[in-house]
């Protein structure tokens, strides 16, 4: 069995592991290093010589002395067994691994090409990693690549100068550590002895990876490497805002496609002076774009009845229908790829790096047609996804980046230019179905007598089964619908999910799991800890990498006493799997329960100019592939991981309900008051994530009776959002009640405003009756902008009404009259007049912050009535 493609990508995927091992160990030249005599040895056969004389890219060393540490472990992987360290082969895995730098055969220098293409330029400049200098501004001395962190990648957007960085620490969504703090002085960067204990956990853990098969071992491998090397800058000369991880998983992936596209086109290639180059025109690499379309209406348009119970389902299912259909694509025969392949995946969409050969070609054209119609038999048309590409090479000429599109050649315009194919995609519908199906599709639908609407689609059906047996009045749904549910109510116990794409489902998987969800010919199972870790867990028998993949939701602890034989291992964020519960922790909250007897939130948010900031946003000598991965990675590590934290707090955990978070949206529900609280929360949190004021998220929340069309709710919090958006050229606002404030400065002078009139009329005296003069006149002032905008177009039929002025001076004056010996009230008071209110804009916000003590006092009237009742 030939395995020289699984040695290229696993030598790419550990090509630069050295630098990780390097920062943590002693220099070259001090003896107390963990270097053997052989590391030692070979150096001169490793590493190019730089400027000085002396070896340059020395973690090409400890990338060879990491292997032959851990050469015991790799030697137990079947397929393995004899490339590992078998010197009298040129290629074996240490030498791929460790010559990227100095190459001597063409499997090397294609690594090599790989590396530079991850990076997006051919980095050759020699590089004496004990170098002194400067950077960003600091003098870090001796040893500067152990002490320069790694830097946001939200510095530099739009050609910012920020210095916000990450520490040292392994990947989770903990609250402490996981955000950027301002690097002021060397002091606050790294140093050898935080990199010596973040190594020591991973070699730890990197010895208790599964080795039965290689696919086990190398998918595993990449949850290891995102846990550990997503806080390590992998260059700190020119990409120290580029994770470790990015560039080590992009490198991989760009090192399998090269092989796969040379073993096929082995003249499109020329190996000379120890360097590997493409012929002009030859483009062996394609960005493939995936976009599930129709993902709002499926989730939001629904019946209301029952739809707490399966929107959480929904979600979920759509991010199960995403990995599944990724899992199809690189597990096809024709393709088989890895999630290293994957550069983005997250709210609906993903991007992955494949080979541009015929067989690839074919077969995603294929499994696009097969999706269309698996998703049109589950779906009737509610889901579309629509899958395109765009070859690109880069230029061993002048390096540019080389696709077909007029203008610019950035990866930013390779981005834009197959989100227009997408595009595209979503304007020809159904296009096989039609050529196939066009029968079935306009002929007559028969529906029997005893066809059922479902009650959470509308759909009539013959499928159609009662929700809940139990119930005495019946509410019948599809059976995807009762799956969904189902879905949505083990979430809030599931601590794993496992994935099996065998042909058949998996029996024990079935018969034993707490819910089992299929997509698009994947089986999806939910497990708690305890099914899985038991010694005597039915689990240990399972017996295919090739169909089991295990992750753990929202814990990167994912290596912990599992038993399971032959898997891959690993972890995923999700946005909103555990959800409020009810008192007794037996169920999920209704939205009755939610509103608590007010109102139900409905709250939408998304980041401001994201694709913006994707196309254009990145300067052009930081683009690169790893550069986008990292990117990608950070957005959907907040969205989907992160804000479970927020809402995991106290003050959220039993009121606040998230729907769906990944990519860049929010969407979730809970009782009003804290919903606010809660959006306000993730202001802040993503303010601090990413460093800066310019990078913003804006929202909307809708206010509802708890019986409300949850489908029509949405859609007017998604109005509220549009709303908010428009409301200033930077965005970065927030829509609330039917009117949109600034997040700097108008949110907080409102809500100042609010607990003002809250404090002073709950425990100061101050008469509730200001509440809706003030809101009285606001509505004056508004009404006279109109008034204005028609004057402005030369109709003068209506004169502004400025009676609101004195109306207001008159009542203020009159009622501090009344409260002279009040000095808190008349104060407050005094203040309106003479400050607050001198301007018309500040009537639109102090009438915002009335509306909202309206609604939080009537609350503490009702709280305070029903104890006065159980008293």
């Amino acid at each position: 069995m030939d395995t020289t493609r699984e040695k290229v990508y696993l030598a790419a995927l550990l090509h630069d592991i050295g630098k990780f091992y390097q920062r943590a160990d002693k220099l070259f030249s001090d003896d107390r290093n963990r270097l053997s005599s052989l590391s030692r040895k070979i150096a001169d056969l490793l590493c190019p010589l730089n400027e000085n004389g002396g070896f340059g890219y020395q973690h090409t060393v400890w990338t060879h002395q990491f292997l032959q540490d851990n050469e015991q472990v790799m030697k137990k992987i079947p397929d393995l067994v004899d490339n590992v360290f078998d010197n009298g082969k040129e290629d074996s895995i240490f030498q791929l691994a460790s010559y990227h730098h100095k190459p001597s055969t063409e499997l090397q220098a294609l690594i090599s090409m790989a590396d530079w293409w991850s990076a997006g330029i051919d980095r050759r400049e020699n590089n004496l990693e004990e170098e002194n200098g400067k950077a960003n501004g600091i003098t870090w001395g001796n040893q500067r690549y152990k002490k320069i962190p790694l830097y946001s990648v939200f510095n530099k957007i739009f050609n910012a100068n920020h210095h916000f960085a990450f520490g040292l620490k392994s990947l989770s969504i903990d609250e402490n550590g996981f955000f950027p703090t301002d690097i002021t002085k060397a002091e606050d960067g790294n140093d050898e002895s935080k990199y010596a204990l973040l190594w020591q956990n991973f070699e730890d853990e990197f010895k208790k990876l599964p080795t039965d098969t290689f696919n086990g071992f190398a998918e595993s491998l990449i949850s290891l490497l995102k846990k550990y090397t997503w806080c390590i800058p992998s260059n700190t000369t020119d990409m120290s805002n580029v994770s470790l991880f990015d560039h080590l998983k992009t490198t991989a992936a760009f090192a399998d496609c090269l092989y796969v596209y040379k073993t096929e086109n082995p003249n499109d290639f020329t190996f000379d002076n120890k360097r590997l180059s493409l012929k002009e025109g030859i483009k062996p690499v394609i960005l493939l774009g995936g976009d599930l379309s129709g993902i709002q209406k499926f989730i939001y348009n629904i019946a209301s009845r029952k739809a707490a119970v399966s929107l959480k389902g929904r979600s979920f299912y759509l991010q199960l229908l995403i990995d599944s259909v990724i899992q199809r694509i690189i597990s096809h025969p024709d393709i088989q790829a890895t999630l290293a392949h994957v550069v983005y995946s997250s709210g609906g969409k993903f991007y992955m790096i494949l080979p541009n050969t015929e067989k690839v070609l074919s077969a995603i054209q294929s499994l696009k047609n097969e999706f269309e119609e698996e998703l049109w038999e589950k779906h009737h048309g509610q889901l579309i996804l629509n899958l395109d590409y765009v070859p690109f090479a880069y230029s061993t000429q002048n390096k540019d980046l080389l696709f077909d599109s007029a203008g610019e050649k950035s990866i930013g315009k390779l981005w834009q230019t197959l989100a227009e194919k997408l595009t595209t995609q979503k304007n020809q519908k159904f296009k096989s179905l039609l050529t196939n199906k066009y029968d079935e599709l306009f002929g007559v639908q028969k529906v029997s007598e005893k066809a059922k609407v479902c009650a959470v689609t509308g759909i009539e059906s013959d499928e159609c089964k009662p929700i809940d047996s139990k119930e005495a009045e019946k509410t019948y749904v599809l059976p995807i619908v009762k799956e969904q549910s189902e879905l949505g109510n083990t979430l809030k116990d599931a601590d794993f999910v496992i994935t099996y794409t065998g042909n058949d489902e998996n029996k024990y998987l079935t018969n034993r799991s707490k819910c089992h969800m299929s997509c698009v010919g994947v089986s999806n199972y939910l497990f708690d800890q305890k099914e899985l870790i038991d010694e005597d867990a039915d689990f240990r028998k399972i017996t295919s990498a090739d169909v089991c993949r295990v992750k753990r939701i929202n814990e990167t602890g994912f290596l912990v006493s599992l038993k399971g034989k032959g898997c891959g291992y690993g972890f995923q964020f999700y946005g909103g799997n555990k959800q409020a519960q009810t008192v007794d922790k037996e169920k999920n909250k209704t939205f009755e329960e939610l509103a608590d007897g007010t109102y139900l939130g409905v709250l939408r948010m998304d980041v401001d100019n994201l694709g913006s900031i994707f196309i254009k946003g990145l300067p052009e000598e930081d683009k690169s592939f790893s550069a986008y991965s990292t990117l990608s990675f950070m957005l959907d590590y907040f969205f989907s991981g992160f804000l479970n934290t927020i809402r995991e707090k106290d003050e959220f955990k039993n009121d606040v309900n998230i729907l769906y978070s990944g990519g860049d949206d929010v969407f979730a529900v809970g009782k009003w008051d804290k919903l606010i609280d809660f959006a306000e929360a993730i202001r802040e949190n993503f303010k601090k994530f990413v460093g800066r004021d310019d990078i913003s998220i804006s929202g909307g929340i809708a206010m509802v009776r708890d019986k409300f069309p949850i489908a029509k709710a949405a859609e007017l919090a998604g109005d509220a959002e549009d709303a908010a958006k428009k409301y200033r050229k930077e965005k970065n606002a927030f829509n609330m009640f039917g009117e949109s404030v600034t997040w700097d400065g108008e949110f907080d002078y409102v809500k100042s405003c609010k607990k003002q009139f809250v404090s002073l009329i709950d425990k100061c005296g101050l008469s509730r009756g200001i509440l809706h003069k003030i809101m009285t006149y606001a509505a004056m002032v508004k009404e006279n902008q109109i008034i204005e905008e028609e004057n402005k177009n030369g109709n003068y039929k209506r004169k502004p009404d400025m009676s609101y002025l004195w109306h207001t001076a008159y009542y203020l004056t009159r009622f501090m009259g009344k409260e002279k010996d009040n000095k808190v009230v008349y104060d407050f008071c005094k203040d309106l007049r003479d400050k607050q209110l001198v301007k018309p804009d500040n009537y639109r916000l102090v009438s915002l912050a009335a509306r909202w003590a309206e609604l939080e006092l009537r609350e503490i009237k009702d709280k305070e009535s029903i104890n006065d009742k159980n008293e």
